[in-house]
């Protein structure tokens, strides 16, 4: 018998389920699952503190990252850190939001006055955004106006800057707004032809009108809106997010859901809403894949994984303070040199990483040790568990041979067996691997569930399923 795992659907039962009930330490693929690698650290990337916020950007050739602890600001290079601006007062609640504006990146942190890094000026520090804006906890450009969300500590309140100069915040085209309800705001998505607003219940769209109004505020959803402001994640014009219901995406005219009946339930389940703000999300670019962390003490020890090209998910044990999309910087030789001294046997991933490349989009992350890093090494262990089935009728089956359809050398296979929907399961592991790849073993139950582990480091490409040889066992 052939059986193709299929979707990662953990919300549904396991009998009859025409997808899988596990898929850990994998993403999908067109036709299966392919491994996810392990976490590989960036040279002298580790912060001083818990990172707060990061992000990433290229001017006149240059890439500039950037990350926040509670107190500082900081640049990151291959050499290290070097602090922009301290004596911050960052909440981790609320941590650091960046925008870049032309050749500026902007900062806020909802508390201390937003701040400006202009390489023109500066390289070394950063100064305060002129105009005296308000202080705000989310931002974001539309068209030439700088947006600031829950502006001077008012959770309904929205202030834009002059069109065309975030630094005139008190006369020509610069505002405020307070929205009639929704809740909280709890994020914010700039754009060129509008801004994304997310409350608790419900996600507005700020369009630019060009006239004394200048801004109208259209309601995309009612009674669906964000619950964790670092669910946010933005990608082209989607932006996906974490609501009372499950995972949403808005292309910023309606509401659609993602998870639901596959992963929703099972992702609130492990929700903590007393770890809200150690969750991040953000979307790897090269992949198409949203990485969303599960809230829990920090650091976060899970991500669930969605492809929004085949509208799949899955799940992988990864450490994170934060996940962010970033741009990657360019290491000559005489960096790794420097950076791995014992020579090219110590350099733990491959010259052709995404590490050693200068401005290529990236998703990066800050793991439990406050190191900067991607996921850029090798496959770390992999698990698929298939549906439970009931192959014939009233009959038990009688198994004798399980071969995985995959490219791993090394697959631990485990057989999951009762006789009843009500019974504890029994698992069977077959070890003994022929020169096919097949596995052989005994089993005789009337309900079985097939369960491949791959260990990490193992090289494999894809895993899409397994070919069974059983016979009828005799009545359950």
């Amino acid at each position: 018998m052939r059986q193709i795992f299929g979707e990662y659907k953990p919300d549904q039962p396991a009998h009859l389920n025409d997808g899988v009930q596990m898929a850990d330490g994998v993403y999908p693929i067109a036709n299966g699952y392919a491994p996810l690698p392990q976490f590989a650290a960036a040279g002298n990337g580790t912060l001083a503190a818990k990172c707060l916020g990061a992000a990433a950007y290229r001017v006149g050739g240059t890439v500039y990252t950037f990350a926040a602890t509670a107190t500082n600001i900081y640049k990151y290079t291959s050499s290290g850190y070097s602090s922009l601006k301290g004596s911050l007062t960052t909440s981790g609640a609320v941590g650091v939001r960046f925008c870049d504006y032309n050749d500026w990146m902007v900062m806020t942190n909802g508390t201390d006055a937003v701040q400006k890094f202009d390489p023109g000026t500066s390289t070394t520090v950063t100064a305060n955004l002129g105009g005296s804006p308000p202080t705000g906890r989310f931002i974001g450009k539309v068209k030439s106006y700088l947006v600031l969300g829950y502006a001077s500590g008012d959770p309904l309140k929205m202030a834009w800057s002059d069109i065309g100069d975030p630094e005139i915040w008190s006369s020509g085209d610069a505002g405020t707004y307070f929205l009639s309800g929704g809740g909280d705001i709890t994020g914010f998505v700039g754009g060129e032809d509008y801004g994304i607003i997310l409350q608790e219940n419900r996600v507005v769209r700020m369009v630019p009108t060009f006239d004394d109004e200048r801004f109208v505020y259209q309601e995309i959803s009612k009674d669906i809106g964000c619950i964790a402001p670092w669910s946010v994640a933005p990608y082209g014009k989607l932006v996906f997010f974490l609501s009372n219901q499950g995972w949403m995406a808005t292309d910023g005219y309606t509401v659609d859901p993602i998870g639901w009946e596959k992963i929703d339930r099972t992702f609130l389940n492990l929700f903590n809403r007393t770890y809200i703000s150690n969750m991040s999300a953000a979307v790897d670019p090269l992949k198409g894949l949203l990485f969303a962390s599960v809230p829990s003490a920090n650091p976060t020890s899970q991500v669930f994984i969605y492809s929004f090209g085949l509208k799949r998910w899955t799940t992988a044990p990864v450490t994170s303070e934060r996940i962010f999309p970033a741009l990657s910087q360019s290491i000559n030789l005489d960096s790794l040199d420097a950076l791995y001294p014992d020579g090219l046997d110590s350099i733990p991933v491959s010259l052709d990483s995404t590490l050693f490349r200068g401005g290529y989009p990236l998703l990066l992350l800050f793991d439990g040790s406050h190191q900067l890093g991607t996921l850029s090494g090798a496959p770390m262990g992999a698990t698929l568990k298939g549906p439970e089935q009931e192959i014939f009728g009233e009959m038990k089956t009688r198994m004798t041979e399980v071969k995985p359809m995959s490219d791993a050398g090394t697959v631990e296979v485990t057989v999951f067996g009762r006789n009843d929907l009500s019974e504890t399961q029994t698992a069977k592991v077959f070890t003994s691997r022929t020169g096919r790849g097949r596995y052989k073993g005994r089993f005789n139950y009337a309900y079985s569930q097939l369960q491949f582990a791959i260990p990490a480091g193992t090289s494999w490409s894809f895993c899409q399923g397994a070919d069974t040889a059983e016979v009828p066992g005799g009545r359950a």
